[in-house]
């Protein structure tokens, strides 16, 4: 009954019916948006809008979080305030737009539409469009709340452009110098440097000379601190090649009776590699160890450098044992050794490459041991394939 007969009792009687309206909380306040649409509001006649008086109660009193409500509350209060005096739709938008049950697009246009400059500032600045809001703000003149809106980007170099382009407003304006530097000393991410090619070329300095020179000691500061830290640099980059040098010549002293810490066997058997650790393994019996430690890739790499070492090898060894004809030692000999010192490039390349994935740390010590605490002592397929007197017991 009440949203079929409201249109014609907000036409005839707004006040009576808003006061019925709001003794009744089942209703739904979007359901009677076409009745408030028939309300025509004279002010010169009529005290406060009705239909305001009756959407603010739903969204302040009811709670109401219909968007259709606010978007709608919206526009009657873009209509009736003036340019003069915004506090009321403000208010709104500040509060509202925080958990956006306004659409702000919408309420960007009506507030250009009906130019309600200060509305639209703050609407630009809650889509964060800055440029467009301090924009705005120094069109109207007004620099505080230029300021303060250029404040609000999280981006320190959006928020830097925006202060140069308030200070470059300010300047062309033929403000004094002193207000120029009060806003550099405010914004506190200019300075007197950014701020000079936006002066005319015959500017007197002599209003800003003591900010020039604090600049100047400012700038000569930082460079005696740059000066130091690549001093210092050079001294750690001098220290690393001096340790580079040293490491060329390291050594260690090896008991005879040493034995690979993998298979236990004598060292000296067969190529082996020591650790600063003291840890030593045998060249096939560390890469073992590794290929079961690493990763795909790096196995599947290692693979592809064993097998490029073991070709070269075989190349040299065929080059080697070709047989010279009698009549072509002479011709061909150059020939062979340029061949085999390319191959025996190729070979300790190839040697280094393997050497650092292989020999980069030692097994025992580095960081494929500390990987190996979450790995358990005994295989679970191999425990459950072993017979029960192999298996480990308390």
């Amino acid at each position: 009954m009440f949203y079929k007969y409201s249109p014609a009792l907000m036409s005839a009687e707004p006040a009576e019916l808003v006061e019925i309206l709001m003794r009744q909380p089942n209703l739904t306040p979007n359901k009677l948006i076409p009745a408030l649409m028939r309300y025509q509001y004279d002010a010169a006649t009529s005290g406060s809008n009705q239909a305001i008086r009756y959407l603010r109660f739903c969204i302040h009193k009811q709670n109401c979080r219909d968007p259709v409500v606010y978007n709608y509350y919206l526009t009657l209060l873009v209509r009736e305030t003036t340019s003069e005096d915004e506090s009321e739709l403000m208010s709104f938008l500040t509060t509202y737009g925080t958990d956006m049950l306004y659409d702000p697009d919408y309420a960007l246009r009506m507030c250009k539409r009906f130019s309600r400059i200060q509305s639209c500032i703050h609407l630009y600045s809650l889509l964060k469009l800055y440029e467009d809001a301090v924009d705005l703000a120094l069109k109207q003149g007004d620099i505080e709340l230029a300021q303060i809106h250029a404040e609000r980007p999280d981006d320190d170099k959006l928020c830097k452009r925006l202060w140069l382009k308030i200070a470059q407003h300010v300047i062309n304006a033929k403000k004094p110098a002193s207000e120029v530097m009060e806003l550099v000393r405010r914004s506190n991410r200019l300075g007197i440097e950014d701020i000079l090619p936006f002066f005319p070329d015959f500017t007197r300095v002599d209003d800003f000379k003591d900010d020039i020179c604090v600049a100047l000691e400012d700038y000569e500061a930082q460079i005696q601190d740059l000066r130091g830290e690549m001093d210092e640099a050079t001294r750690t980059a001098e220290s690393m090649q001096r340790d580079m040098a040293s490491l060329k010549n390291r050594f260690a002293i090896l008991n005879v009776e040493e034995t690979c810490q993998a298979c236990t066997q004598p060292l000296w058997l067969r190529q082996f590699y020591v650790f600063p650790c003291q840890h030593s393994f045998h060249a096939d019996c560390l890469t073992r160890r590794v290929v079961g430690t690493c990763n795909r890739v790096q196995r599947r790499r290692i693979h592809e450098l064993q097998s490029q070492s073991v070709e070269i090898a075989k190349q040299r060894r065929q080059l080697r044992l070709t047989p010279l004809v009698a009549g072509k030692i002479k011709a061909g000999a150059g020939g062979v050794k340029e061949n085999d010192e390319q191959l025996e490039q190729q070979l300790r390349k190839v040697r280094q490459q393997l050497d650092t994935l292989v020999a980069g740390e030692c097994v025992l010590c580095g960081e494929a041991m500390i990987k190996s605490i979450a790995e358990p002592f005994i295989d679970l397929e191999e425990a459950a394939a072993a017979s029960t007197e192999d298996e480990w017991t308390i």
